[in-house]
């Protein structure tokens, strides 16, 4: 065998197995008697063997159970190359409000040996970051999603080969990943039952997008018919309102938010709960031109709490999301994950919101 010692030529061979996809993550190992055999080794030999595997954090070991291959890289990445980037896909490259994420993650990150990247998809489609992510020497990914179903070609593909993913603000719809969100149900039900303890009774809901196409749309959305069926206010005008503004069905948004407005004022709606502050923030721009004063003619609660929503006038009442806890959590999340891999729960980590009252509601 030359001059390389025994233990080495079975790190090395089990080393190309983990590579070809031959062993995968997750599968067990032999054991070090069935190593001793196979290579015709002591057992001192085949346990220095797997010794170096698990040092090399290449295979975890669980006691009584055996050696399983680790998550740390997916098949088709050089074991010998293993970094410690994270990567952050987000589909802007500045949005005011939204940018703690960043601050978030790093402020875990700094604990460790792993350092951030940020890739944008303002230019290049999600799809292309995700493929290209996944070919590069990354240890994992944060993603961002524009919509919980789109590019499920590509994540599906992340799932299968068990790469260290997770997502943030939304989850992908029929994939079971590891997901950081804020509480959208809670926070607008909070939206919803302020506008009515402040006597308003009939309340619309209005969002950019279809429902089907977020599920942090969709959780709000049900968030607030909660809130107006447990204050017993499910109203079938305003239900037929609401339908028809949960999405944007026209490239000329300042038309679309016309029509809500003036859709509203007729239907005698007196509250309105959106999807985001910067529709909030739009309609009051809006409502000021065509001569309505918010609070006065009509009462506005935002989501997000951006920036913008305390430099406004009239300042937005909003549901603030924590952003900086959502990136922190998700950067704990996705290193356990990488590191500790059987021992990290799937489940969901919701994040709390709370409102933030200042001056776009008015009680009637």
């Amino acid at each position: 065998m030359g001059n390389i010692p025994l233990y080495q030529h079975i790190v090395i061979a089990l080393k190309t197995k983990i590579e070809s996809g031959e062993l995968k993550i997750g599968d067990k190992l032999p054991t070090e008697a069935e190593i001793s055999k196979e290579y015709n080794v002591s057992r001192i030999t085949s346990k220095r063997a797997l010794t170096e595997l698990e040092n090399a954090n290449l295979i975890y070991r669980v006691q009584g159970k055996g050696s399983f291959v680790n998550s740390v890289l997916p098949a088709n990445r050089s074991l010998d190359k293993a970094s410690k980037e994270i990567l952050l896909i987000l589909p802007f490259t500045h949005n005011p409000g939204l940018g703690d994420y960043e601050k978030g993650i790093n402020e875990y990150l700094a604990g460790t040996e792993y350092t951030l990247n940020i890739q944008s998809n303002t230019i290049v489609g999600q799809g292309k970051l995700l493929q290209a992510a996944l070919q590069s020497s990354n240890s994992g990914i944060i993603f961002y999603p524009v919509s919980s179903i789109t590019d499920l070609g590509i994540l599906y593909q992340c799932h299968l080969s068990r790469f260290p993913f997770i997502t943030m603000d939304k989850g992908v719809e029929g994939i079971p990943f590891l997901s950081v969100v804020s509480d959208n149900f809670d926070g607008a039900y909070q939206a919803t039952k302020h506008l009515i303890e402040n006597n308003h009774k009939k309340i619309a809901f209005i969002s950019s997008l279809k429902v089907e196409y977020s599920s942090s749309i969709r959780e709000r959305y049900l968030g607030y018919l909660k809130a107006l069926f447990d204050y017993d206010l499910i109203d079938h005008s305003v239900n037929d309102v609401t339908e028809r503004y949960l999405k944007h069905d026209d490239d000329n948004g300042r038309e679309y938010y016309i029509r809500f407005i003036q859709t509203i004022l007729e239907q005698g709606i007196t509250g309105i709960v959106t999807e985001n502050d910067i529709i909030a923030i739009e309609i009051i721009q809006i409502a000021k031109e065509l001569g309505l004063s918010v609070p006065d003619d009509f009462s506005i609660v935002g989501f997000d709490n951006i920036h913008l929503a305390s430099f406004v006038e009239p300042k937005l009442t909003t549901i603030s999301q924590d952003f900086g806890t959502m990136g922190y959590l998700a950067a704990q999340s996705l290193i356990q994950l990488i590191e500790k891999p059987h021992e990290q729960s799937m489940e969901t980590v919701v994040v709390p919101v709370k409102l933030i009252e200042r001056q776009t509601v008015r009680r009637l």
